[in-house]
């Protein structure tokens, strides 16, 4: 009888493991992985008159998430991405003689939130 309960309690705990890993799989696959989410915000201003350039396209990416986004009136822009380690922002000029036609810039951010903050030399 005690071999009979011995082996009744092990069962219990097999089930119980098998369960608890069963409902976790099923979790995952219908909530998919935890995401870590980065904040990035800043402005980019003329490096001579120190004033923001409008219109400019700010491109944040990482290896799980890319946004495209224009800096507003005043040379600000604010986003949100996915980011589990670096990430990467690139700014670019589109308009070109529109606004004065600007520099390209690139640069690599370690993860975490950032506040950015770029003096763009005109071509």
């Amino acid at each position: 009888m005690k071999l009979l309960k011995f082996k009744s309690g092990i069962y219990k705990k097999i089930l119980g493991v098998f369960g608890a890993a069963g409902f976790l799989v099923t979790f995952q696959a219908c909530y998919g992985t935890p995401q870590s989410y980065v904040s990035v915000e800043g402005s980019v201003k003329d490096k001579e008159t120190n004033e923001g350039i409008a219109n400019l396209q700010v491109r944040v990416y990482s290896e799980t998430d890319s946004v495209c986004l224009t800096t507003d009136e005043n040379g600000n822009f604010n986003q949100t991405i996915i980011a589990d380690s670096n990430f990467y922002i690139k700014i670019v000029d589109v308009d070109g003689a529109e606004n004065g036609s600007y520099q390209d810039f690139d640069s690599t951010l370690v993860n975490g939130d950032h506040t950015v903050e770029v003096s763009l030399q005109k071509d």
